[in-house]
């Protein structure tokens, strides 16, 4: 039986999904055949035609829609609670239909409350649940609105995302070339010299004579703001522009600064 099987899904080929294939079998073995080639062309493609099978035609939208409602019907609720049913952000509560009796339209007492996430609920009513039809052609659209704005806000989503990570990828290359022309300049100049370059806290600190850790305050107490950028380490550091330092640094009484030819402020 099994030859005689597959020997008649090979005779098929591509169309074998159109043919009852046991009944096909069946037919053959009765009449004594092992294989297809026990019988004439014209006999086998005869059998086969009396054993096709009919065509699967696929369900309308309307014939989807009420499947779906008469199973949110179907579920076992308390009494007095609505039959709901859902499909993405559409939601359709139906109010007084009958818990037995399926058939649409339901009683004139039946009414539907259409709502969609974010946004207000309407009632319908009257002719609009009169039918299937008539029900679906209500919902469909804002079915549909509801899918084309959920599509557009993906969308944006998604090259809001792919731009906000090249920015970060910019950004991440331009600080690190940023450090390298910073090194770069540094190698040219004198230790004492960081003109047009930020500071890290240990150069402040060097520069001023103080604690690393009063660099901070005394920052503060100058008003010069850091800036962070990460560091070898992969953690931030905190950066202070030199020239700010170092002209404040000038004017510290002991380093230069006259206090006779400034006015108090």
């Amino acid at each position: 039986m099994s030859d005689l099987n597959d020997s008649i899904s090979a005779a098929l080929g591509e169309y074998g999904d159109d043919y009852d294939i046991d009944a096909i079998t069946e037919t053959l073995s009765a009449a004594g055949c092992t294989t297809v080639d026990d019988v004439s062309d014209e006999d086998f493609w005869a059998i086969a035609e009396a054993n096709e099978l009919p065509e699967v035609s696929e369900a309308t939208s309307v014939e989807r829609f009420r499947e779906e409602v008469t199973a949110a019907l179907r579920t076992k609720r308390p009494s007095g609670q609505p039959g709901v049913w859902q499909r993405g952000g559409v939601t359709l509560r139906i109010e007084g239909a009958s818990r037995v009796n399926y058939t649409w339209p339901q009683s004139p007492l039946t009414v539907c409350h259409l709502a969609v996430a974010g946004g207000e609920e309407i009632t319908i009513a009257g002719d609009s649940v009169g039918s299937w039809e008539a029900l679906w052609g209500v919902v469909e659209p804002v079915l549909n609105t509801w899918s084309a704005t959920v599509a557009d806000r993906r969308r944006e989503y998604e090259a809001a995302t792919r731009a906000a990570e090249a920015a970060q990828k910019a950004a991440r290359k331009a600080a690190a070339a940023a450090r390298r022309a910073e090194e770069a300049l540094n190698v040219l100049l004198p230790d004492a010299d960081h003109s047009g370059t930020t500071m890290t806290q240990a150069q402040v600190a060097e520069y001023l004579g103080i604690a690393p850790g009063s660099v901070r305050k005394q920052m503060s107490r100058w008003n010069i703001e850091a800036t962070y950028e990460r560091g070898s380490s992969g953690r931030a550091e905190a950066r202070y522009p030199a020239a700010e330092v170092q002209a404040r640094a000038s004017r510290r009484p002991g380093r230069g600064y006259r206090t006779d030819l400034h006015t108090p402020r």
